[in-house]
C-alpha cells in the first residue's frame, strides 16, 4: 500500500483528500497544516508521495523544496513530491516544476481526478525507481 503525505492547511480539504485517497482508494495517509511539521515529516522521508500545497503557515511549499535541495540526501527518500495549489500563474509553475516531479491545481481538480493522477504519479515513480527522487541541483554535486 502507498503512502501518502498530504500538506494542506486548509481542514475542509485536508479532510476531502485524505477521505478520498484513504477510505476511497486505499492508500496509506499522514497530514501536515503547516510547513514546519510537513519538512519534519519529508526529511524523515518514506513517503511514495507527498501532496505539497505552497501557501502554508510558518514555511511555505516552495522554501520546503528549496531547503531539501540544500541538504544531502536522506536513506529513505521521498519517491515523489508534487505540488497540488491554487497558485496558477506561469511563474509559479515553472518554479514549482523546478523543484517537484508534479505541479496540480486545486481549482482545476475533482477528487476522481486526483485519485487517477495519483495513481499515475505512483506507477511512475515504481516504474522508474531511479529517477523518482526529488529533482536534484545540478549545481550542488555532493546531491548526486
Amino acid at each position: 500500500m502507498a503512502k501518502i503525505l498530504i500538506v494542506e492547511d486548509d481542514k475542509a480539504l485536508q479532510e476531502v483528500y485524505a477521505d478520498t485517497l484513504g477510505a476511497e482508494a486505499g492508500y496509506e495517509i499522514d497530514t501536515a497544516d503547516d510547513g514546519e511539521i510537513a519538512l519534519q515529516k519529508m526529511q524523515q522521508g518514506g513517503w511514495d508521495l507527498v501532496l505539497l500545497d505552497i501557501i502554508l503557515p510558518k514555511i511555505n511549499g516552495l522554501d520546503i523544496m528549496e531547503r531539501l535541495k540544500s541538504q544531502p540526501p536522506v536513506q529513505n527518500p521521498n519517491k515523489r513530491v508534487v505540488f497540488l495549489t491554487n497558485l496558477d500563474k506561469s511563474e509559479e509553475i515553472e518554479r514549482g516544476l523546478k523543484l517537484a516531479n508534479g505541479y496540480l491545481i486545486k481549482s482545476q481538480i475533482t477528487p476522481g481526478d486526483l485519485v487517477r493522477e495519483v495513481g499515475l504519479y505512483l506507477s511512475s515513480a515504481s516504474a522508474n525507481p531511479q529517477n523518482s527522487q526529488v529533482p536534484q541541483d545540478p549545481a550542488n554535486p555532493q546531491q548526486s
